[in-house]
This record gives C-alpha cells, sequence and structure tokens, in this order.
C-alpha cells in the first residue's frame, strides 16, 4: 500500500495500519470504506499528510481526535494526547467515584479534559472543577465538555496545580509530568518535537509535579476523600514515601497497570 515504505523508515510503528488511516483521513471516509484510488487532489491531500506523519507529527493531531474509554476526544497541537494508562486511572477512579457520598472531584493538569469527563459521565449529579496552566489546553477542555454534554457539570480554570483551588472534594485525580529531564531524549519523537514539554517533563528528578499533587491534595479533600495519581513505572517507591512524610494519608498504595508496571498512587485521607 501506498505511504508504508516511508512511515517504515521514518520509524512508525505498524506502518501498514497508519498508511491505511492516513488515506482514510485524506478521502474523509471510514477507515473500513476507504480506498487506494482516488483523484488528484485527493492523493495530493494523502501525501500532505503522509509528510506530516513521517516527520512523526502525532496521528492523532492529524486525525483531530482521539478514542478515551468510550467516547471521543478532540485534540490538537498544544495539547497533551491521553495514553492507555490514563484510560487505566480513569477507570480505577471512576469506579470509587460511584462509591463516595459526595460526588465532587477535582482534575489536575486536565489537558483534553479525559479524567474530568470520564468522572462527570460516570455519575448525572456529579460537579467538579478542572485545572490546567495551558489555555490551549483548558479551550479543548471545554469543547470537549460542550460535544459530551457535561459542561455544566464542570468548572473549567486556569491555575497552576491547587493555585486558584480554594475548594474541597471527595476525589482528586491527576495525570501530571513525570519524566525526568534526563530521560527526555528516550522519548518517541511524537512527544519530544510536538507535545507541550511542560505536559510531560517534570523536571530534574520527575517528581516534582507528583510531589505538589500529593502533599497539597489533603488540603482539598473531604474526610475520607481519595486522589489518584498516574506516575512512572519506576517511581512507586518514592511516590510512597512522599505520602508517607506528609502524615496526612490513612491509607496509600501504588497499583500496577495491565502491564504490570507500577503506575497508579491511590491515597486515601481521613
Amino acid at each position: 500500500m501506498e505511504g508504508v515504505r516511508e512511515l517504515a523508515e521514518a520509524g512508525v510503528a505498524d506502518p501498514l495500519r497508519e498508511a491505511r488511516r492516513l488515506w482514510a483521513l485524506a478521502l474523509g471516509e471510514p477507515l473500513w470504506t476507504a480506498t487506494a484510488s482516488a483523484p488528484l487532489v485527493l492523493r495530493r491531500r494523502f501525501h500532505s499528510l503522509l509528510a506530516a506523519r513521517v516527520r512523526r507529527v502525532p496521528l492523532a493531531y492529524l486525525e483531530g481526535e482521539v478514542a478515551f474509554l468510550d467516547f471521543e476526544l478532540r485534540v490538537g497541537p498544544g495539547v497533551f494526547i491521553p495514553r492507555p494508562e490514563t484510560e487505566e486511572l480513569a477507570e480505577r477512579a471512576g469506579a470509587a467515584f460511584r462509591r463516595l457520598a459526595v460526588p465532587s472531584f477535582l482534575d489536575l493538569g486536565t489537558g483534553t479534559g479525559a479524567l474530568a469527563l470520564a468522572l462527570a459521565r460516570a455519575r448525572p449529579e456529579a460537579w467538579g472543577v478542572a485545572v490546567d496552566t495551558s489555555r490551549r489546553a483548558l479551550r479543548c477542555a471545554q469543547a470537549n465538555a460542550r460535544r459530551l454534554g457535561v459542561a455544566d457539570q464542570i468548572s473549567f480554570r486556569r491555575s497552576h496545580w491547587y493555585e486558584a483551588v480554594p475548594e474541597r472534594f471527595a476525589l482528586v485525580v491527576a495525570n501530571p509530568p513525570y519524566v525526568a529531564v534526563s530521560a527526555a531524549p528516550l522519548l518517541p519523537p511524537e512527544v519530544r518535537r510536538y507535545e507541550p514539554r511542560r505536559a510531560w517533563c517534570a523536571g530534574p528528578t520527575g517528581l516534582e509535579a507528583i510531589r505538589e499533587v500529593i502533599v497539597g491534595a489533603p488540603d482539598h479533600l473531604l474526610l475520607g476523600g481519595f486522589v489518584f495519581v498516574e506516575i512512572g513505572e519506576d517511581q512507586g517507591p518514592a511516590t510512597l514515601e512522599i505520602a508517607r512524610g506528609t502524615q496526612r494519608y490513612t491509607a496509600a498504595r501504588v497499583e500496577k497497570d495491565l502491564a504490570g508496571k507500577d503506575r497508579f498512587f491511590i491515597g486515601q485521607c481521613g
């Protein structure tokens, strides 16, 4: 199929699948109906998309959306693309959220709004706050909330973590940046070149944002409330030490993702 060789040479994983998706995008047709025969103008569109993907522009940016749980999220340049691990976080947090007496939540570093939207959809009576430092991310999250019909359940605010959040909630969720500066060169070009650095690079240790979220959460949780945080696979022990150091969590643990790697910190206060 056309484009497969170029994608393979650029280092794109599963080039055949991606070539098919680029054709579907160029043709404006669903993947299962797209054909390889197209007028010249559509071939030019395909080759423009192909050239961008060869430069390792994320496919989600080209398509303008990404699947998350049972819904679609609009996403574009300057906004972090949610990963399958964050879907797992949403599922775990959502299961706990359904059991809480007070249906309130805080989503820190909301990005596309993925976690906030999943929680709002989990309970029609739910209400919450979603914050980000990026105006572009907040616009994206608000647009996604409107599309999914949950905009009236969520207050979107520009804030560095808890700065503009005086309230307390039953649940705090976050997928903070947790990559150390030294590990940045090891990331795929899609991330290094195109996704917002502040959304994935935490600082010298990779624990800087995790620390802010975990240390600050007890001041924003109701009695018995939970905090769910996505972490790096090698950060479990250090994350638990941060939580213990606060002396404010009655329970704290790290759970593994489906790949068997440490991925989720879960803490409870009071």
